[in-house]
């Protein structure tokens, strides 16, 4: 899919979020998330190269640094997509719980890597 047509996608469902928040503000949320799934949806085949890709990364570098650092990136995603749905909802407060929720997460997933990091630095210092 071109960047124009994910871009039209993006701007279409912005312009109509705009159109019905006026008026039938939960249809406008219904009719932003849906064109948020389509773009998404759309985008899919890409996504299935940059996958690929990382999974010929990943066998390529091997160890669990790389699949730490993977599961965090998904993490942080996730977390920054349910933070942009609270706020464009108008939940604010939890928007905000959403990212530190997100946050802790990312840091919880990548403890392993930085306790494994604190070890080598140790061993380095002596």
């Amino acid at each position: 899919m071109s960047a124009l047509t994910m871009l039209g996608l993006a701007v279409m469902g912005a312009v109509l979020y705009t159109l019905f928040q006026k008026s039938a503000p939960a249809f406008g949320l219904f009719v932003s998330m849906g064109a948020a799934v389509l773009v998404l949806w759309k985008i899919s085949t890409a996504a299935q190269t940059v996958l690929s890709g990382l999974t010929k990364l990943e066998q390529r570098a091997g160890g669990d640094a790389f699949s730490c650092l993977l599961r965090c990136t998904g993490i942080i995603l996730l977390a920054d997509y349910a933070h942009s749905l609270c706020e464009e909802a108008g939940a604010e407060s939890l928007a905000w719980c959403t990212a530190l929720a997100g946050r802790v997460l990312v840091l919880a997933a990548a403890w392993p890597l930085l306790e494994e990091i604190g070890q080598k630095i140790g061993s380095i210092a002596g």
